[in-house]
């Protein structure tokens, strides 16, 4: 991941997109929490990897501006011990009824959602296609995280992601999707992610937990 910030760059158009004025993303350009960073998802590899979200919906009638941001003070919470539970007690996402989402979450994402390539019904967006934004994006926030740790990277797999479709999300609009670390327990990764629109609303809100797998062993 580190090779992988230091060779790419933010795209030009898509800091000048949400920069522009009247843009309600653009205090988070300006803020001093967080900095911008190149969006791993948004690069094809030579493997294929990651053709979704750098070719089909990275296109002027889907996707056109994503911005990935992360906190400048980025730290990984320590290790819950193995074999202790998720438990209410703890830091277990599903155990609450209301989730609290912290001042400054781990990553904030802008996202430019055009029309008509993400819609299910006339200017809304498929749900699925929430769901897979969300799926991305808090992968992502776990992937962040994970580079602190010393060794090779592993691949990154969703295990669960229950997601809670609270409004409609419209097209075109500008949306900031938030994520957060919840807790990582060995191999497992737990996190919270959620589509916000301009006014606050909370359109689609995940809650997952990702597994490491080592290639060796794949």
């Amino acid at each position: 991941m580190e090779k992988f910030m230091a060779a790419h760059q933010v795209p030009k158009e898509a800091l000048e997109y949400f920069a522009r004025d009247g843009s309600w993303l653009r205090k988070y350009l300006e803020s001093a929490s967080y900095q911008s960073i190149p969006t791993f998802s948004r690069t094809l590899k030579r493997t294929g990897e990651d053709y979704f979200f750098s070719r089909t919906v990275a296109t002027r009638e889907t996707i056109p501006h994503l911005i990935s941001m992360q906190k400048k003070d980025f730290r990984l919470p320590p290790e819950l011990p193995k074999g202790q539970p998720i438990t209410p007690h703890t830091t277990d996402p599903f155990a609450r009824q209301q989730v609290v989402v912290p001042a400054e979450p781990d990553n904030v994402f802008l996202l430019a959602l055009s029309t008509p390539g993400l819609d299910g019904h006339p200017h809304i967006i498929h749900g699925g296609m929430a769901c897979a934004i969300l799926d991305e994006m808090m992968g992502l926030c776990i992937m962040l995280h994970h580079q602190h740790i010393a060794g090779p990277r592993d691949s990154l797999f969703t295990v669960n992601l229950n997601v809670s479709y609270k409004a409609p999300v419209p097209t075109p609009a500008d949306v900031l999707v938030r994520c957060w670390l919840v807790a990582w327990q060995g191999r497992k990764w737990y996190s919270i992610g959620q589509i916000v629109g301009q006014d606050g609303t909370i359109y689609t809100e995940g809650r997952g937990v990702w597994v490491m797998a080592r290639k060796e062993k794949m």
